[in-house]
């Protein structure tokens, strides 16, 4: 194993940083004080959103993405010791992988075929916002809460691990792809070299993950899980990325995805103003609500 090369050490620290920005293997989930009313502690028992807002295109939900960001960015600083012994062992899971990843490639390469070529291409193509936005098309259309939450989670979760996270390790990391070069420890930082982690296993995790987190069925978190699974061997299977870069995609996508939901499912403030659109055979408005 070529794991005492000298550019390993800083190559560990940033796995480290994955796995810690990826916030939360354990969610720290608020509730309101033991002193609050009955009635407030009725009204947040009837209220399954969280303190998501009603709606996606609000502000309000602009300030519950800040807000998600702001908590997982800064999670580590508010970590016990059992969870930094979490954030270890997911390191050491990434770095136990990375020594096997010219393995690894070797024997995907060697049993590929044009027919799964072609699925793999397909299945790795799959658009994860479109999901995302069929739930909450669904959740509007039909009045359905929990389908609104996994549209909210999963966008929140996608612009902090997708579009903060791991392009932001990719960058410092600079890892060269396995079809630029034949050295998995390659790493070139800053230089444009984009394969570790795998954007795609992060944003299939961060779905489902929210989608499994909203709907504790058996079989539907084993079609959502087992399909992102099939993007980060897909992944491989093109020969885009290192199976280490799949695990650590995946890591983040679903310490990330799972954080968010726990978080935003946290007991709302009922005295906070909001707001529902209604309409009628005789008028459309807006009904304003607050509770005191």
């Amino acid at each position: 194993m070529r794991l005492l090369f000298p550019e390993t050490r800083w190559v560990v620290a940033v796995l480290w940083l994955a796995a810690c920005a990826g916030s939360a293997l354990h969610a720290q989930v608020t509730s309101v004080p033991a002193d609050a009313s009955a009635n407030i502690t009725a009204v947040v028992q009837s209220n399954p959103a969280g303190i998501r807002p009603d709606h996606i295109w609000t502000m309000d939900y602009v300030h519950l993405v800040l807000g998600d960001t702001g908590a997982i960015l800064t999670a580590p600083t508010r970590w016990d010791q059992a969870q930094w012994l979490d954030a270890g062992l997911a390191v050491t899971g990434v770095v136990a992988t990375a020594a096997f990843d010219a393995k690894i490639r070797d024997h995907v390469q060697a049993n590929r075929t044009p027919s799964k070529d072609r699925f793999m291409q397909r299945w790795q193509d799959i658009d994860t916002f479109y999901i995302l936005a069929g739930f909450e098309v669904w959740g509007e259309l039909g009045g359905d809460v929990r389908a609104k939450n996994v549209a909210m989670d999963g966008l929140a979760a996608s612009i902090i691990a997708s579009g903060i996270i791991t392009p932001t390790l990719k960058l410092v990391v600079g890892r060269e792809r396995p079809t630029t070069s034949s050295d998995p420890f390659s790493f070139k930082p800053f230089s444009g070299n984009y394969s570790f982690p795998s954007g795609h296993a992060t944003q299939a995790f961060v779905v489902a993950t929210v989608i499994a987190e909203h709907y504790p069925i058996w079989w539907v978190q084993g079609l959502a899980y087992g399909s992102a699974a099939m993007v980060g061997y897909a992944r491989i299977e093109q020969n885009a990325h290192w199976a280490s870069d799949v695990v650590a995609g995946s890591l983040i996508g679903w310490s990330v995805a799972r954080a968010v939901v726990h978080r935003n499912d946290a007991t709302p403030d009922p005295r906070k103003l909001s707001w529902t659109p209604y309409a009628n055979r005789n008028e459309v408005g807006v009904v304003f609500s607050k509770s005191y």
